[in-house]
């Protein structure tokens, strides 16, 4: 399991060092050169690789293609809309054949789905982000056991049968716990007391999904137990914006003098109008300005981010995780090697199969340098044509033992 801090470290040592990965200045002539002169200040073109996959790299013996279906928890923000169409294009340009099911957040949906799966054998590979992590620990097995392969992003899965995984560790103080931290440091510079806290307004997402409850954890540890911060729970939105507008405005109702807001889950448009709706939607410096870290990123996000009227986001970013399971799924189910345990940064891992991305705290004044990036992608990922998705480069993950798997890799480990 990698470290948050041993990646970061990483990057910053690879960025140092020139002539790590070849050079690709050069705008791909299928991109245009309006579309060139935005990506290109969102990635590092030295690192980053347009097209890099060959068509028959997920190709069987026979011809027939590898099968993966993806599991989408639901489909109704950018961070899904990215997950899967990253995933869909970077398998299909590498040969395979994709299919995508929607759980719409319903845990048993997303079970039958997998049931189905791994009774009709009609896939190589299965890739979800877990409702239900038991039940999907337990799926897992019986996948491994009818030969395919699981893999899951956004929250491992505990259980060996898990062929591969790119995850963040939510109640760990390197990723929730840093918004916990932030209201703390902002409640001590106000001179806040247990008599007069300063109060925060917490959103749950999914109560059932074992996402949110470490969301939550995480967050309250950074809190801590000096008193000065009050946390304010609201009801289960179970995600849906007009559920998270009204958590809001019955907060408020209660609470005028609310100074903070941490949601469990993305979709800024529905905080930004709930909000609006209690007439607090203020830039910095201004007295009805309130504190909002957001969890995740998106379109709507971004302009209020950069103007500081949304103060920071934490996000672990949907095009990271992609690129890092689409490797483990060529190197592991095609290429049929080994993806090993531990921490690849000790020289011992060759091809790592839990993969732990870093999770940036990032405000408006950071978001467009180099600490907004991973990789050589950006974390602002929406800023990336949505809708030209093989515009989106793979990504330079050799710092955490991917490279990108090649037809000369296959001709070499399989011999056709």
């Amino acid at each position: 399991m990698y470290r948050i801090s041993k990646l970061l470290a990483a990057g910053v040592m690879l960025a140092m060092l020139p002539g790590l990965a070849n050079a690709q200045t050069n705008r791909p002539d299928y991109i245009s050169e309006a579309d060139w002169a935005k990506i290109e200040k969102l990635v590092d073109t030295s690192k980053v690789k347009f097209s890099p996959y060959d068509g028959n790299l997920a190709k069987k013996p026979d011809g027939t293609p590898y099968k993966v279906l993806q599991l989408i928890t639901f489909l109704g923000d950018d961070y899904q809309v990215v997950a899967s169409n990253v995933l869909k294009t970077q398998l299909e340009s590498a040969g395979a054949e994709y299919t995508l099911l929607s759980a719409d957040l319903s845990a048993a949906t997303q079970n039958s789905a997998m049931e189905s799966a791994i009774a009709t054998r009609a896939y190589d590979a299965i890739v979800l982000q877990p409702i239900d992590s038991e039940a999907v620990k337990v799926l897992a097995d019986r996948a491994a056991e009818a030969g395919i392969d699981v893999y899951n992003f956004v929250q491992r899965v505990q259980a060996d049968s898990i062929a591969g995984s790119a995850t963040y560790e939510a109640n760990s103080p390197e990723a929730n716990g840093q918004i916990g931290a932030k209201f703390l440091e902002l409640a001590k510079a106000e001179g806040a007391t247990p008599e007069k806290p300063f109060r925060v307004l917490e959103i749950w997402g999914l109560r059932s999904m074992a996402l949110s409850v470490g969301r939550g954890e995480g967050f309250r540890k950074g809190i801590g137990d000096s008193g000065i911060v009050e946390v304010v729970q609201s009801v289960d939105t179970s995600g849906r914006p007009e559920a998270v507008i009204k958590a809001i405005q019955d907060a408020f109702a209660r609470y005028p003098d609310i100074k903070g807001i941490y949601p469990h889950w993305g979709d800024a448009s529905a905080f930004i109008e709930g909000l609006r709706s209690v007439d607090r939607l203020a830039p910095p410096g201004d007295p009805k300005h309130v504190v909002v870290i957001l969890q995740d990123i998106d379109k709507a996000m971004l302009p209020y981010l950069r103007d500081g009227t949304i103060d920071y986001t934490v996000s672990n970013g949907p095009w990271h995780q992609m690129d890092v399971l689409v490797k483990q799924i060529l190197w592991h189910t095609v290429l049929k090697q080994p993806l090993a345990e531990g921490d690849a940064l000790s020289g011992n891992v060759k091809l790592p199969k839990h993969v732990l991305l870093p999770m940036p705290l990032l405000s408006g004044k950071n978001i467009d340098t180099p600490e907004g990036q991973l990789w050589g992608g950006t974390v602002a990922f929406p800023d990336l044509p949505f809708g030209k998705w093989d515009h989106w480069p793979v990504l330079d993950t050799t710092t955490i033992g991917l490279p990108i798997p090649t037809i000369e890799d296959r001709k070499q480990l399989l011999g056709y």
